[in-house]
């Protein structure tokens, strides 16, 4: 097998031109990509034309005329859901698009351009921000037949829809969030929105239909899932899906495309994997198909590649793109083209390489979308060509399949051009965008002393739910414990930074039981003070003590219950001020000679993060919980913090969250 498909611009032929039609958006555009696209009933292809980044624009629908070759825009989402002019911007449909049983289409909005106010995008930095933060994800229904469109709310306050689909039989809507990825469900009928829970790390966006009229999805971190549409119970379905360590500095193994195959089995591709893989939904049981390429790599100079658009066509034989990217953490971005491939992949063909998809003057860079209406017309979409318009490239497969093998020379794209100055110049401005990022990080940056503890995954298939972390204990061997769980409780015990082992807690012996209880933190704080303690103006009476520790020379560091963070010693209370943007303070620990304090706050319902206090440098916000770093941690991302505790000896700290998806990150101090 060869190493590379493509081994440079030598190898790169366009694909045969017979029964192709394309429309480019103008270069340099303030639109600059597609991540969203369905064909109707009818035929006709709509997508939704985003902006990223930097432009701070919003996202409009349109239609592509494939007579004309032309495009509609339908509406502009600024004219329908009145934002503000300071937040960052709903530039973006994503993975959501679907029409329903009366011929409306509904959709949801995402976030990925900035507010005008920012040097670039900056979502989590700008979370709990009121006027410049996002403020949420709009409900979208459009009347293709009227051309009115009707904005049904912001569900979930600050979170940015990252994937949709529409439940025919129940007339509803499923969806996942962004920042903190839950999973809802919002009743059309009703207009009610239910949190069925987490089901992802962050980021994870593609949720299927199956053929059952059940509800398909990922992790971030690759393990697959299933929500009943009747009894909205969500199955871990024991599964993680195959992935490709390619030299990428991000963790994604997400669901990145779904389709129903001729065979009634759902098709996935994985991002970023190598296979395809098909589940039977009446068994349960998962076949890797293979990998989607006939080389080992894709195109030379790649650091990753994927599939993002793929669809079965009238004939039950698999069409799909697959797009690679080279940029890194200290490199700018040269572009590399994209490619349509043909797999009969349900009567045992393999993959077959068709050329690079597009034209000679373009082809496709990002293929986020491709999708096959009932007459076999392809529709392509090619996103993030650097800072120039998107396009879509429309191909009749039944003129273009039989001559598909006619490939052409001469690409005159001048983004595949190493090269060139023009796209040299876009690479660098995009890196020098990125760049301001980790700048200014928004993530708590103490280094991890071992991989992060799952206990989700401790527990998976059938108690994931009871992995939500109440309490931790340090004993004098450096040996944690930790409770967790709601309907059943467990005790897990970490030794050598490992799990060592978790059981149910009414299967041990009582008087160990007993013990550990009485020593986990945090408590209650029942702190009784003379002093007033700090408050909002108009809230005194949430000035109440949430949690307290000794510090040193005697004085004691007290939070409240809104959030506020003060000491208190003999000669009064000294406020230190708000410990986080929202929230109670939850958890507080120190180091054995009492002068580093770690807590940690937030909101049920927000993002929570981890603060810090000491004599020297006073309250510091330390950020949130988030890794995404393709070594022992992968993706993280913890949004409710319930506890934290430092060792005994003072070299580990340890944090852990109480939401559906229970971790224990350690820390060295």
């Amino acid at each position: 097998m060869k190493e590379f498909l493509l081994n440079g611009p030598e190898d790169y032929k366009v694909m045969c031109q017979e029964g192709v039609k394309q429309y480019v958006f103008p270069l340099e555009y303030s639109h600059n990509a597609i991540w969203d696209s369905n064909v109707s009933p009818e035929g006709k292809f709509y997508f939704g034309l985003a902006s990223e980044i930097f432009t701070g624009n919003y996202v409009r629908l349109c239609e592509y005329d494939y007579e004309k070759n032309d495009i509609h825009v339908l509406f502009a989402v600024e004219d329908v859901i009145l934002p503000s002019d300071r937040t960052i911007r709903a530039s973006k449909f994503h993975t959501s698009i679907s029409f329903m049983k009366d011929g409306k289409m509904i959709m949801t909005t995402h976030t990925t351009d900035k507010s005008p106010a920012h040097p670039t995008w900056m979502p989590e930095a700008y979370y709990h921000h009121l006027w410049e933060g996002f403020p949420g994800s709009n409900i979208i229904i459009y009347d293709p037949s009227t051309k009115e469109a009707w904005n049904m709310g912001v569900p979930v306050p600050r979170e940015s829809i990252y994937g949709a689909v529409y439940d025919p039989g129940h007339h509803a809507l499923f969806f996942t969030g962004f920042f903190k990825g839950h999973i809802y469900r919002y009743d059309i009928d009703k207009k009610r929105v239910a949190d069925l829970g987490r089901v992802s790390e962050n980021y994870a966006f593609r949720l299927v239909l199956g053929p059952d009229g059940n509800i398909y999805g990922a992790s971030r971190s690759g393990y697959v899932y299933k929500v009943d549409s009747e009894t909205l119970r969500i199955t871990d379905m024991n599964y993680r899906l195959p992935h490709y360590n390619y030299k990428y500095s991000r963790d994604f193994r997400n669901i990145s495309i779904g389709r129903i195959g001729p065979d009634g089995r759902l098709y996935f591709a994985v991002m970023y994997g190598r296979d395809i893989v098909a589940l039977d939904t009446k068994t349960g049981k998962f076949e890797s198909m293979g990998s989607y390429l006939p080389s080992d790599h894709y195109v030379k100079g790649e650091n990753r590649n994927g599939i993002f658009g793929m669809d079965f066509d009238s004939k039950g034989v698999l069409w799909y793109a697959v797009s690679a990217k080279n940029d890194t953490a200290d490199k700018p971005e040269t572009g590399l083209p994209g490619s349509l491939f043909r797999w009969d992949i349900t009567r045992s063909g393999k993959p077959e390489w068709v050329g690079l998809l597009g034209t000679k003057k373009r082809v496709g860079a990002w293929i986020s979308e491709v999708c096959i209406s009932k007459d076999d017309i392809l529709y392509a979409a090619g996103s993030n060509h650097s800072l120039d318009g998107p396009d879509i490239t429309a191909i009749d497969l039944k003129t273009f399949e039989p001559n598909m093998h006619k490939l052409s020379e001469g690409l005159e794209d001048r983004f595949y051009d190493p090269s060139a100055p023009e796209y040299i110049a876009s690479s660098k401005k995009l890196f020098d965008l990125e760049e301001i990022g980790k700048e200014n990080p928004h993530t708590f940056d103490l280094p991890l002393a071992a991989s992060p503890i799952l206990l989700w995954r401790a527990l998976a298939p059938d108690s994931i739910d009871n992995s939500s972390v109440t309490g931790l204990f340090w004993n004098e061997e450096g040996i944690l414990y930790g409770i967790c769980g709601k309907d059943q409780r467990f005790i897990f015990e970490i030794k050598d930074l490992k799990l060592n082992r978790i059981e149910k807690i009414d299967s041990l012996d009582k008087d160990f039981v007993s013990d550990l209880l009485d020593k986990f933190e945090p408590k209650p704080s029942n702190l009784k003070t003379s002093f007033k303690l700090p408050s909002y103006p108009g809230r005194q009476y949430k000035a109440v003590p949430s949690v307290h520790a000794e510090f040193s020379e005697g004085r004691i560091v007290v939070g409240t219950k809104d959030g506020m963070l003060a000491i208190v010693s003999d000669n009064g209370v000294y406020s230190l001020g708000p410990a986080s943007p929202n929230g109670p303070i939850h958890a507080m620990t120190v180091t054995p000679d009492k002068t580093l304090l770690f807590g940690v706050a937030g909101d049920p319902d927000d993002i929570g993060s981890v603060f810090t206090y000491d004599d020297k440098n006073g309250l510091l916000w330390k950020g949130y919980i988030i890794y995404e770093a393709v070594d022992s941690a992968g993706a993280v991302c913890c949004t409710r913090l319930s506890s934290c505790s430092v060792s005994k000896d003072g070299k580990y700290l340890a944090i852990a969250s109480n939401d559906r998806l229970g971790t224990v990150l350690l820390y060295q101090l």
